[in-house]
């Protein structure tokens, strides 16, 4: 499991918003693919990628208190 910190080169759809937001867990699995799961519990676990906007959007480095 990594963070929202994980090297965008190497995960799928490196242009998804995902890859910036605080919400974002990258599951990998034990053959090696990679997942991009939202932990916002508003929206779907596994969006349609890439996500070019997201009304839930929150900077990777905003504190989780700020909207």
């Amino acid at each position: 499991m990594l963070g929202a910190s994980a090297m965008a080169d190497d995960l799928p759809f490196p242009d998804s918003l995902c890859h910036r937001c605080r919400h974002l867990r990258v599951i990998r699995s034990a053959r090696g693919s990679s997942f991009l799961m939202c932990q916002e519990p508003s929206l779907p676990r596994y969006t349609a990628q890439p996500v070019r906007s997201c009304p839930r959007f929150a900077p990777a480095g905003a504190a989780r208190g700020d909207p």
